[in-house]
């Protein structure tokens, strides 16, 4: 088992009685998020965030998957969620951000390993993709813990702040022998 998993981390749907201290994680992890997340500039405020948790419930009742606050030790700390989701194919794709303070800790490893269980026992996905800018190790070490599998480099495939940046695109799938949630973790 992954000594770096957390017992106590649990996936909340988000709601927005979550909008005022959701904010308050956003805004003072605002510099950290910044280096990789491109959303920043449109969340000032709490009726910014608001609107973000009112377009999360609006997609789960489309696509049947919410979007989760993650809660450690009863504090939010991050999100995760599917941020899209193709029905036909049985394909989505995960996305996750912790504040600063709640890094390195095997909460996000967690958080998504649970997710990979809602979207391959619950959702009937097939495949699992997660994508990380290349020169993010932190979070590119989620799917390779988790035993993605990396299937190459998307060239400048994002824009943040004026610039794009490559991704790297890591997937599972649901008969991968190490797709269970209890299996090792490579």
């Amino acid at each position: 088992m992954d000594s770096r998993v957390q017992p106590d981390v649990i996936l909340q749907p988000i709601n927005q009685d979550l909008a005022p201290a959701l904010f308050a994680l956003t805004d003072c992890n605002r510099c950290f998020l910044r280096e990789w997340l491109p959303w920043l500039d449109q969340v000032r405020t709490v009726d910014d965030t608001r609107d973000f948790i009112e377009g999360a419930k609006s997609m789960a009742a489309a696509d049947g998957v919410p979007t989760f606050a993650i809660i450690h030790a009863g504090t939010l700390c991050g999100v995760t969620g599917f941020h899209s989701v193709n029905k036909p194919h049985c394909r989505g794709s995960i996305g996750y951000w912790l504040g600063q303070d709640h890094t390195g800790q095997g909460i996000a490893t967690t958080a998504v390993r649970q997710l990979i269980t809602i979207g391959f026992k619950e959702c009937g996905l097939n495949r699992i993709e997660i994508r990380c800018a290349v020169n993010n190790w932190q979070s590119r070490a989620l799917p390779e813990r988790l035993g993605f599998i990396h299937e190459g480099t998307l060239r400048q495939s994002e824009r943040l702040y004026g610039r794009f940046l490559d991704q790297a695109l890591y997937s599972l799938l649901a008969s991968d022998s190490h797709a269970s949630p209890s299996g090792s973790s490579k």
